[in-house]
């Protein structure tokens, strides 16, 4: 039998959904895997993204928000579970706007909101999960991607870029 350490390194593009992997149990018995059935599972479907926005685009990220997480299928949505976002400062802080959403497309109300562009430091921080305000609200919508936006207009003057990280799961609706 071989070791571990024998095998081959895997890559990023070795797991997709229907990857089969071989686990033993405690009893040395074999079992076979797929990742998506590891992830339903143990992982509730975790899964996460990362997304590098240069400062340029900063600039223009109300009129032309970034997309984080694409969106699933039909039927299929993103609910976001908790997020950070980093400022590497530059030399200006943005001004304007405040703050980062990240948004469904097409929903009326963000799902979380993180005040950064006013920072004068790198810094890394939390986004704050929204609640919906009133019952004709949008917020988690099918088939649509999830994106980073500025809250109410482009920023002006930053030269930092961010960097966006996300947790999230897909959910049937």
């Amino acid at each position: 039998m071989a070791r571990f350490t024998q095998y081959p390194s895997a890559s990023t593009a070795d797991y997709a959904d229907a990857t089969t992997f071989l686990i033993a149990n405690e009893d040395g018995e074999i079992k076979q895997a797929s990742l998506e059935g590891l992830r339903d599972n143990f992982g509730s479907s975790l899964q996460s993204a990362s997304l590098v926005i240069p400062s340029a685009q900063v600039l223009a990220l109300n009129t032309t928000p970034q997309t984080i997480v694409e969106a699933q299928g039909a039927g299929k949505a993103i609910e976001l579970i908790s997020a950070s976002i980093k400022l590497s400062f530059n030399t200006t802080a943005y001004s304007t706007v405040n703050a980062v959403l990240l948004e469904t497309s097409g929903a009326n109300q963000r799902q979380a909101e993180a005040a950064v562009f006013d920072s004068t430091v790198s810094t890394v921080r939390n986004f704050i999960t929204h609640q919906a305000g009133s019952p004709t609200d949008t917020q988690i919508i099918a088939n649509a991607d999830l994106e980073v936006k500025a809250k109410t207009a482009d920023p002006t003057l930053g030269d930092s870029d961010i960097e966006v990280f996300v947790l999230y799961r897909v959910i049937d609706i």
